[in-house]
């Protein structure tokens, strides 16, 4: 369909082509870029109940977009569109209740619907399991496990899940012990974005533990991360030209 088709259809009442235009103005897809204008489509077709429109309209209200921030309400819309059945808000839910926002924090709950995105295929999701089991946030924790699911998410190619359980590896917590396993999970995590890997590369570099002692790949390593905001890395950089004047 056509932007006329799908306004016309939207105009008329449609809730999912009225989510549909949402996401044209917000994604500026055509058209000018309008935060208000795709605010404005979500909420007509959250309030016809469309599971889409809902989540839609409660990220904009959670994330200040094209409105003031209404927590409370975000909150509200994403349970909503949760109990239709929307896996998206299963995970935007979860993250309410994990960090307590529109709402009290509630671990369990969190858990539950992580755990019910996780199932829907949503793999940022089954991440936050592993995280809350590796730190034991309001359920015991389970090193073994986390590995278990990081090593998972890592296949699936989720960087973040690479690095913990490349640090997991480096440290000898759920796995064993393995420096120089460690250093290629980290690479490939580094390989994918990851700018803490980029750092911890650095590191392993400069004491070279699991890698060739280098300094100069140990800068390669922390330019990386240092150009990509870690202060950390900028700092251990400036200790070295300190040592080296």
């Amino acid at each position: 369909m056509g932007f006329k088709e799908v306004m016309d259809a939207a105009s008329g009442g449609d809730p999912h082509a009225q989510n549909a235009m949402g996401y044209i103005y917000f994604q500026g897809d055509g058209v000018q870029k309008d935060l208000e204008k795709a605010l404005m489509w979500f909420r007509l077709s959250a309030r016809q109940g469309d599971p889409e429109g809902q989540c839609n309209f409660g990220y904009m209200l959670t994330h200040a977009l094209g409105a003031n921030q209404d927590l409370e309400k975000g909150f509200k819309l994403y349970k909503c569109s949760a109990e239709q059945g929307y896996v998206r808000a299963y995970f935007n839910l979860a993250h309410m209740y994990s960090e307590g926002l529109g709402t009290e924090q509630d671990w369990n709950e969190a858990l539950f619907w992580y755990t019910k995105a996780a199932e829907g295929g949503n793999l940022a999701a089954y991440y936050r399991i592993g995280v809350m089991k590796e730190e034991g946030r309001g359920i015991p924790a389970d090193e073994k496990e986390a590995a278990k699911i990081y090593s998972e998410c890592a296949e699936a190619g989720h960087p973040k899940a690479r690095f913990r359980l490349g640090m997991m590896t480096f440290e000898g917590r759920g796995v064993k012990k393995d420096p120089n396993k460690a250093a290629k999970i980290l690479a490939k995590a580094a390989e994918e974005g990851s700018r803490e890997a980029m750092l911890q590369l650095g590191k392993m570099s400069l004491s070279g533990e699991g890698m060739v002692k280098s300094r100069n790949n140990a800068l390669k390593w922390l330019n990386k991360a240092a150009a990509r905001g870690v202060e950390e890395a900028m700092g251990i950089i400036e200790e070295l030209k300190e040592e080296s004047r």
